[in-house]
């Protein structure tokens, strides 16, 4: 859990840090990508896609990181985030006939580099859970969970005779029970019928 912890906090601070460039600056950080931003619409966009977006996640990544049972899941939409971002790197560049500029190489190499590591936290997490859960196992089947002595013979809850008895006739049976009396019984249980 503690490598988990270590690769969300990194990503969540690198998302965070890069959500909030995006959001103060977002002239700044669009010449860094070779954009250059006309309108106002774009300036918004540029705020609301790449810092918002960014800022969320990292928002998530940072709130998963409180409980075990959330790690798992926010690693997973990390290996998902940034394989598809290389990939869709990777596509642009094949559609577009670009060279790979060194901005574009660093960023590729990052995702991949964080896919990875989310790949092998998920990995060590998967394991840290079984060797718990076969911990567990190895705990409930040790001893007293089973019982090996099988010469006395189980000794009963309640001792029939101690019951308080009460007139029971054939119709209370027939109501409470599918079991009819013997023919040899009366209503009250204690003249045998002739």
């Amino acid at each position: 859990m503690f490598f988990a912890r270590i690769v969300l906090a990194i990503q969540a601070l690198v998302m965070g840090g890069f959500g909030l460039a995006y959001w103060l600056w977002p002239y700044e950080m669009a010449n860094l990508n070779g954009m250059l931003l006309m309108e106002t619409v774009s300036v918004s966009n540029m705020r609301v896609y790449y810092g918002g977006l960014q800022l969320g996640l990292a928002i998530f990544l940072l709130w998963s990181m409180r409980r075990p049972e959330r790690a798992s899941p926010a690693l997973v939409l990390l290996v998902l985030i940034q394989l598809s971002l290389s990939l869709a790197r990777l596509g642009a560049l094949w559609l577009d006939g670009g060279a790979l500029q060194s901005f574009d190489l660093t960023s590729l190499v990052y995702k991949l580099a964080a896919a990875g590591l989310a790949l092998l936290a998920l990995y060590l997490l998967a394991r840290q859970r079984r060797a718990e859960a076969e911990r567990e196992a190895a705990d409930t089947l040790d001893g007293a969970a089973f019982d090996s002595d099988f010469d006395e013979p189980p000794t009963p809850q309640f001792n029939v005779r101690e019951l308080p008895l009460e007139r029971v006739t054939r119709t209370d049976l027939a109501e409470t029970s599918e079991v009819e009396l013997r023919p040899g019984l009366t209503d009250n249980w204690s003249e045998p019928r002739s």
